[in-house]
């Protein structure tokens, strides 16, 4: 199942069920943007709309409003689906506030849970817990425990897969932290063709432009998702986002975790 999802654009095996979680536009393409032809049966679910609502990344990227960004990233993935040939695949956002996620993860839990049951995947690609960005983070929070909630329902747990984006530990973007636990991994060194077709996918996001630049060409790394304790930071601190003011810190994370989980399994 891992070598199927994961496999090459022009690989001609049939992709499984698969139901891709990510927490803004573009962190589809940052972590499978030269195979993503192939997901066009697929279920794209982005979390947030891409839209801090403290209009500081909507100024600094010429719009004069966090509406008219929301508008502009929702274009840009548009664009996007269009230009890998999958504008038919399925595709949902949560509407939740950029930089938000992590407020409320019992409940962004459930409503992914509600999801995973109507679509049934086999496979589920979302972000490794690793304190890159606090959406990143709930994201996988909300992946990893919505399949527990799940589990009983009739079908086999779906395989977890993430891709590489970036945090505090690793030298460049596109690494991963060293799981908590052995697992199963793929590094995939990306050919020319590859690489031409990813930068084409990801000239799609105007406004990211300086943000995606410095995300590498070369690799395309996944790995099945270990089993994490989300009430400890995923590393010694400072966390990335500690250093940002993005609302949120590792220790907040791992309180809000702790009570989630309370909420959601009775600390089970």
């Amino acid at each position: 199942m891992f070598q199927q999802a994961t496999a090459a654009e022009d690989d001609a095996s049939a992709l499984p069920r698969t139901v891709l979680v990510f927490a803004h536009p573009d962190d589809e393409t940052v972590a499978l943007g030269s195979r993503l032809r192939r997901f066009g049966s697929a279920q794209f679910v982005h979390v947030t709309d891409g839209a801090p609502r403290n209009e500081q990344d909507s100024r600094w990227h010429g719009f004069d409003s966090w509406r008219e960004y929301r508008v502009a990233r929702q274009k840009e993935l548009d664009r996007l689906l269009d230009e890998a040939g999958i504008a038919s695949a399925g595709h949902e956002c949560l509407e939740v506030p950029d930089q938000e996620a992590s407020h409320d993860l019992a409940a962004l839990t459930r409503r992914l849970a509600q999801l995973l049951l109507e679509h049934r995947p086999e496979v589920i690609f979302t972000h490794p817990f690793e304190g890159g960005h606090p959406d990143h983070d709930a994201c996988a929070f909300a992946v990893h425990h919505a399949v527990k909630s799940n589990l009983g329902q009739g079908d086999a747990a779906p395989v977890v897969i993430e891709g590489a984006f970036y945090n505090a530990g690793a030298p460049a973007p596109g690494a991963f932290l060293p799981a908590p636990q052995p697992t199963v991994h793929c590094d995939f060194r990306l050919t020319e063709s590859e690489r031409q077709r990813k930068q084409a996918r990801i000239d799609c996001f105007i406004s990211q432009r300086e943000t995606l630049r410095g995300f590498p060409l070369d690799w395309e790394r996944f790995r099945i998702a270990p089993a994490y304790d989300f009430r400890k930071p995923p590393h010694p601190p400072p966390l990335l986002y500690d250093r940002y003011p993005w609302g949120m810190t590792g220790e907040r994370f791992s309180q809000l975790a702790h009570e989630a989980e309370e909420l959601l399994h009775g600390g089970q």
